[in-house]
C-alpha cells in the first residue's frame, strides 16, 4: 500500500497559528473560533505523545528472568517472564505503614505489549521467605522509542531503620486487567468528584472542582465547609489560589472559572488525583482576560491515608504588577475545634498562638479539639520560589 504524507490529513501547529491570525486581522471571529478549537484538538494529542513519567528509579535494561527465581517463587510466579527488585531503606527512624510511594519503571517494548495489565507486586517476606502480591497502580504509560515508561504506585512498609524488599513482575501476554479492591472510593465524572477512603469524605466543586467539603469518618462526623458567598464564587474550603491587580480593582481567582480550562484525573484502587490549570479569572469574565499568570493545581488522595496531598505551582508567562498573590488559605465554617497549632521552621509542633518573630516562618498550621481529637493541619512539605523576591510563610491561624 502507498504511503500517504500526513500533511494530506493534518495542518502543523504553526500553520494553524498563522491562520488564526490571518482570520482575526480579517475580522472573521467565526472561523477563528473554529481555529481555536483545531488547535487546542493538535495540542492535546501532541501533549499526549510527549508526555513525561518523570524521574525513573528502574531503568528499562535492569531485569532479571523468573527462572532466576527458586523452584517455589517462579512456580508462584508462573506466566510472567521477567521481574525488577525494588528495595525500599527507611533512614529517619520512623516505621512506615501503608505509606503511599511512586515509582517510575522502564520497560523493554519487546518484554511487554500493555504495562496496565501485565505489571504485578510482591513484597518478600523475610520471616516466611515467601512472596505476596499487593495491590499497585500503573498510570502514565507512554512508549519511548524502544521502551515503555511508566509510575507506579502502591502502598509500602517499612521497619524504622529497616529495609522492605519488593518484586515487580511482568511480561505476561495473558494478563488480565487487575481488580484490586481497597477503601478508596470515587464517584462523580470528570473533576466533579467524592473522594473517600476510611478517614474522610472529600467532595470538589462540581463547577470547578476546588475542595468544597471535608466531612471526618469518625466519632461524630466532623464536617468541614466554608459558609456564605464568598465573593461571588461557590464557597470552598480551599480558599486559593489568586492574585491582586495593583490597583486592588481586581482580584483574579481559579476559584472564579466557570469551569475548569483544562483538567486530567486519574482514578484507581491506590490513588485518584485531579489536576486543573489554566489562568484564573476576574469576577467580571470575560470583561477581562489577563492571561499572565498560570496556576497549576493538583489534589492526590490515597487508600487509608488520614491525609491528602495538594501540590500546585503559579507561572507567570510575561513580566506585570500585581499588589499580591496568595498560594494557600483554608476557610472553615460549623467546625468544632477548641485550639490551634504551627509548626516552625525547624519542624518543632507548638500550641497557641503565633508569637510576632515567627509569623513570617511557619511550616505547618491547623486546629485540634481536645476532647474529641478532631484536628485539620496544612503542611508545607516545599515552599519556594524562583526570579521572585519576598515569599512568604505566613498564615496563623485564627
Amino acid at each position: 500500500m502507498q504511503e500517504i504524507p500526513s500533511q494530506n490529513h493534518t495542518d502543523k501547529i504553526e500553520n494553524k497559528i498563522q491562520l488564526l491570525t490571518q482570520t482575526y486581522s480579517n475580522g472573521d471571529l467565526d472561523v477563528a473560533l473554529s481555529l481555536v478549537a483545531s488547535l487546542r484538538d493538535s495540542l492535546v494529542f501532541e501533549k499526549q505523545i510527549r508526555q513525561n513519567c518523570g524521574q525513573i528509579t528502574l531503568d528499562a535494561k535492569l531485569f532479571h528472568r523468573i527462572d532466576e527465581l527458586p523452584a517455589g517463587w517462579a512456580q508462584w510466579a508462573n506466566g510472567w517472564k521477567y521481574y525488577k527488585i525494588l528495595t525500599l531503606q527507611e533512614r529517619v527512624g520512623l516505621a512506615r505503614l501503608q505509606e503511599p510511594m511512586e515509582i517510575g519503571l522502564g520497560l523493554l517494548a519487546d518484554q511487554t505489549t500493555n504495562p496496565y495489565r501485565d505489571l504485578r507486586l510482591a513484597k518478600f517476606d523475610q520471616q516466611t521467605n515467601s512472596l505476596h502480591e499487593i495491590p499497585c497502580q500503573v498510570e502514565q504509560v507512554v512508549r519511548s522509542d524502544s521502551q515503555y515508561l511508566c509510575r507506579m504506585i502502591f502502598c509500602a512498609d517499612t521497619p524504622s531503620n529497616g529495609c522492605t524488599t519488593y518484586l515487580i513482575f511482568y511480561g505476561n501476554p495473558c494478563a488480565e486487567l487487575p481488580q484490586y479492591t481497597t477503601d478508596l472510593r470515587v464517584s462523580g465524572e470528570g473533576f466533579a468528584l467524592d473522594i473517600e477512603n476510611h478517614h474522610y469524605l472529600a467532595r470538589l466543586s462540581p463547577q470547578m472542582g476546588q475542595l468544597e467539603r471535608l466531612t471526618f469518618k469518625r466519632d461524630h462526623g466532623l464536617e468541614l465547609f466554608a459558609g456564605g458567598e464568598g465573593h461571588g464564587e461557590p464557597p470552598n474550603i480551599d480558599w486559593a489560589h489568586d492574585y491582586m491587580t495593583p490597583d486592588q480593582s481586581q482580584k483574579f481567582r481559579v476559584t472564579n472559572w466557570a469551569t475548569c480550562p483544562n483538567h486530567e484525573v486519574t482514578r484507581g484502587p491506590l490513588c485518584t488525583k485531579v489536576r486543573r490549570w489554566g489562568f484564573p479569572h476576574s469576577p467580571i469574565h470575560p470583561v477581562f482576560t489577563q492571561s499572565r499568570l498560570n496556576i497549576d493545581v493538583t489534589y492526590t488522595f490515597y487508600a487509608g491515608a488520614p491525609y491528602f496531598r495538594k501540590s500546585a505551582n503559579m507561572t507567570a508567562v510575561k513580566d506585570f504588577e500585581i499588589d499580591h498573590l496568595r498560594d494557600d488559605e483554608w476557610v472553615f465554617s460549623g467546625y468544632s475545634f477548641t485550639d490551634s497549632l504551627w509548626i516552625d521552621c525547624s519542624g518543632n509542633l507548638h500550641e497557641g498562638d503565633v508569637p510576632q518573630q515567627d509569623q513570617n516562618n511557619l511550616w505547618g498550621v491547623g486546629f485540634f479539639n481536645r476532647e474529641t481529637r478532631d484536628a485539620f493541619i496544612t503542611l508545607w512539605l516545599k515552599h519556594e520560589a524562583e526570579n521572585f523576591d519576598g515569599i512568604c510563610h505566613s498564615g496563623a491561624p485564627i
